[in-house]
């Protein structure tokens, strides 16, 4: 933009700047309520939350006992459902005694070193892998020894308490910012109303005529009294600045006029004289006054072509070192030049371009003026140096003269328009206004100075154009074929059931392959601890749905960000982390040449006195999982130890029946198959209504309960240390994508968990009879309790007993 270029700029209203002064005010207002809102949205989560570890720790502590090897406690399953109404929380818990040291849960965990022994909840904060809560909470029991002191320590995540913060808090202040633009809106008013005055001042304004410089009339209220003078000096400003524009418009003419005359009156004397001689005198000072004609009117016209393109001109890239050698090999045909000594010098160029952003036309033009100044200000034995040289951030392009320079006082005003410094060499006085110009439209900086030829140095500070590509040398390599990427997915399910999901997602993924390795479910659990970062896998995969959450309440899972139209129900995915893919529900399953399904009981009550009715044709023909070896079925025990009042009773006649214990649900299909087993309880049905036809196989029956039936989720995450996290998040995502379902659901031994309708695929394909009853294990917290160490073992132990302590396998 040029210097006689008038910027448009948008006023300031008035109104706004009170508007925004209120407003700022209310601002800061706002700002410290929402301090205080803030605390007292924080306090009042910790209080909601903190109500829920007190009534945990103290269900716990009601089941601490002393027996002959020390204090020991039950964990209740209504500890762990108090935490779970945080759904997203991660649990951690310790019960400990000071003499007999740890009895259960996380050992070690954080408790501040003032805390002293009580019996009333203490709260406090501390830091795992991230953020908990803890109560820290100790009952005395007696013992041997006399009074022991037993403590519970049981922390949750933030993630509950920060959500009802935040919304607390959220809501309170769109309250606060609502009642706040209601009082901005009264304050609005109450401005418009006193500004009044002012529009009327601005509405006589605008009524008057572009040539209407005459004062404003008027009585204007005291506080806007000093606006109203000031518009009239200002009226009498705009009254001089009109004068001044007209006496420059008519100095142009004048100057114009005057040139041409003097060329007119030459020309005419020329044409009247009598004399060859006296005629040739008048044509020589007509040649003369034309030059001088010509040369301003050549300014006159470079000035308003340089003062459009710094307007509309685009620069673009460009190497001024050439551009000015072509100038100068153009000027050099002028025989005005051919007496006057120029030289070039390009050596303070260190890689020999000069690379600009610029429009040639108007440096060529600057250039031009330059040059023709030092030659009209350099006397007969004129010199003019012009130079180019950078560095890393600008380039400079001077012209130098040997002429008399100007004076350091007349510097400033040497670039103003129509001034000439010396009066012998008086030229139009543009030219090193229109070099200014091209500099500021350049952004660049006009430099003036003496040079060390004696005369003035002008010099022209360009920014530097630093082209740099990195993308040629890297596509002119040639290109190496991508080798194949690897995903590994370490999975607790039959290679078959899973490998045409997996043939569909490589199908989908060109350049990657997909590794299954298969484990038992306790197996499974095992490596995932270890973490052996030589077998680090990208992708879990368990029907063990408790040691799933376990592991994930470990903080060993990554947050993953599913599409909502694929996110499965409430009950089959927690903290966004753990996602459950099929729907299973467990079975019995059964010989139909030994049963008609007509016969079988209906409930769980029914299944024990069935059982106990056909001890003898049953007795060594009843499978079931090995609790030691399997995590789904000891996930299926432990909640049907919570459903059901009849799972004690249901235990103590598969003893006396000799049930047998297997591995898997291959084995015990496979037995049944074979005539060896009558019956199975607690099986995944989905593999026994979905097996492959083979000898036996249409003896095998899938029968389902009335009063309850437990449904079991695969469930996938992916670990923190996945070396594939992202393919590892499509490849969860894919599991519960349409297409997904559909392949497990008509080409897998699974059932799918969703149908576009959203419901479980399972209810159309299992086809219970009677009316069978569907209870899914939700995810969470709640599946922690009978993976406690006193709990887990005692349960297993009595599972043992009860089954005579037999070996894996019938």
């Amino acid at each position: 933009m040029s210097a006689t270029t008038t910027e448009v700029r948008r006023s300031h209203s008035l109104k706004r700047r009170l508007l925004a002064s209120m407003a700022a005010a209310f601002l800061l207002l706002l700002l410290l309520i929402s301090v205080l809102l803030w605390n007292y949205s924080r306090a009042a989560a910790n209080r909601t939350y903190d109500l829920l570890l007190a009534g945990a720790a103290l269900s716990v502590l009601e089941r601490v006992s002393y027996n002959s090897a020390g204090p020991t406690v039950d964990l209740p399953q209504s500890a762990m459902d108090i935490l779970a109404l945080a759904a997203d929380d991660r649990v951690a818990y310790r019960v400990f005694s000071p003499n007999y040291g740890e009895l259960t849960g996380t050992p070690d965990l954080p408790v501040p070193d003032s805390l002293q022994p009580s019996i009333d909840p203490v709260f406090y904060d501390a830091r795992l892998d991230e953020g908990f809560r803890f109560v820290f909470q100790g009952r005395q029991i007696t013992s041997s020894r006399g009074r022991e002191w037993v403590f519970v320590q049981i922390g949750q995540t933030l993630n509950a308490r920060t959500a009802q913060r935040d919304s607390l808090f959220l809501y309170g202040m769109i309250g606060l910012g609502a009642v706040s633009l209601i009082g901005l809106g009264f304050v609005w008013l109450a401005i418009r109303t006193s500004l009044a005055p002012l529009r009327a001042i601005a509405d006589t304004l605008m009524a008057r005529t572009s040539r209407d410089l005459s004062p404003i009339e008027g009585d204007p209220p005291l506080e806007v009294s000093d606006l109203f003078r000031a518009i009239n000096s200002f009226i009498a400003q705009l009254v001089r600045s009109r004068n001044l524009t007209e006496s420059f418009i008519a100095d142009v003419a004048h100057q114009t006029r005057t040139s041409l005359s003097a060329l007119q009156g030459q020309l005419s004397l020329a044409a009247d004289a009598k004399e060859f001689d006296r005629m040739r005198d008048r044509l020589g000072k007509a040649e003369k006054q034309a030059e001088r004609t010509v040369h301003l009117t050549n300014q006159l016209l470079a000035n308003a072509m340089v003062i459009h393109r710094s307007e509309d001109a685009q620069l673009e890239p460009m190497d001024l070192r050439k551009l000015v050698r072509d100038t100068l090999a153009e000027l050099l045909r002028e025989r005005r030049l051919r007496q006057v000594s120029i030289s070039f010098d390009d050596a303070g160029l260190p890689e020999g371009e000069a690379f600009i952003r610029g429009d040639a036309i108007s440096i060529r033009e600057a250039l031009r003026n330059l040059i023709d100044n030092a030659v009209r200000h350099g006397g007969p034995e004129n010199t003019i140096l012009i130079e180019i040289d950078a560095d890393e951030h600008v380039v400079r392009l001077t012209v130098s003269d040997a002429g008399p320079g100007i004076a350091r006082a007349d510097l400033v005003r040497a670039t103003e328009r129509f001034t000439s410094i010396s009066s012998k060499t008086a030229g139009s006085g543009l030219g090193l206004a229109i070099v200014r110009s091209v500099a500021e439209g350049h952004g660049a900086r006009l430099q003036l100075g003496s040079s060390v030829l004696g005369g003035l140095r002008a010099t022209i500070v360009f920014p530097r154009l630093l082209a740099i590509s990195l993308a040629c040398l890297l596509l002119s390599l040639p290109a190496n074929p991508a080798s194949a990427r690897e995903l590994v997915i370490h999975a607790a399910t039959d290679p078959g059931a899973m490998q045409p999901l997996v043939d569909a997602f490589e199908a989908q993924s060109p350049g990657w392959t997909v590794t299954y390795r298969e484990y038992q479910t306790v197996d499974l659990y095992r490596e995932v601890l270890d973490a052996d970062p030589e077998t680090r896998a990208d992708v879990i995969i368990s029907s063990a749905m408790d040691l799933q959450v376990e592991l994930v309440n470990r903080g060993l899972a990554r947050t993953l960000r599913l599409p909502s139209a694929i996110q499965p129900p409430d009950w089959a995915r927690w903290r966004s982390q753990l996602f459950g893919f099929t729907w299973e529900p467990a079975a019995i399953i059964y010989d139909k040449r030994e049963f008609d399904e007509k016969d079988l009981p209906t409930s769980h009550r029914d299944l024990a006195s069935f059982i106990r009715e056909n001890e003898a044709k049953l007795r060594g023909e009843i499978g079931g999982y090995d609790l030691r070896r399997s995590g789904i079925g000891y996930l299926f025990a432990t909640q049907d130890t919570i459903q059901s009042v009849q799972a004690q009773r249901l235990t103590e006649v598969l003893t006396r029946a000799n049930a047998q214990s297997f591995c898997c649900t291959s084995d015990m299909l496979d037995a049944i198959a074979a005539g060896k087993l009558s019956m199975a309880l607690n099986v995944i049905g989905s593999y026994a209504m979905k097996r492959d036809p083979g000898p036996g196989q249409e003896n095998i029956g899938v029968h389902f309960l009335e009063d309850y039936n437990l449904v079991m989720s695969r469930t996938a995450w992916v670990p923190k240390t996945a070396p594939e996290p992202e393919m590892a998040e499509r490849f969860v995502a894919f599991l519960l994508s349409a297409e997904g379902q559909w392949i497990i659901n008509l080409k897998t031994p699974l059932i799918p968990l969703l149908l576009p309708r959203e419901q479980p695929l399972g209810l159309e394909d299992v086809r219970p009879a009677g009316n069978a009853s569907f209870l899914p294990i939700r995810l969470g917290p709640g599946l922690l309790t009978f993976l406690d160490q006193i709990k887990s073992d005692e349960f297993l132990r009595s599972w043992a007993s009860s089954m005579g302590d037999q070996d894996y396998g019938p």
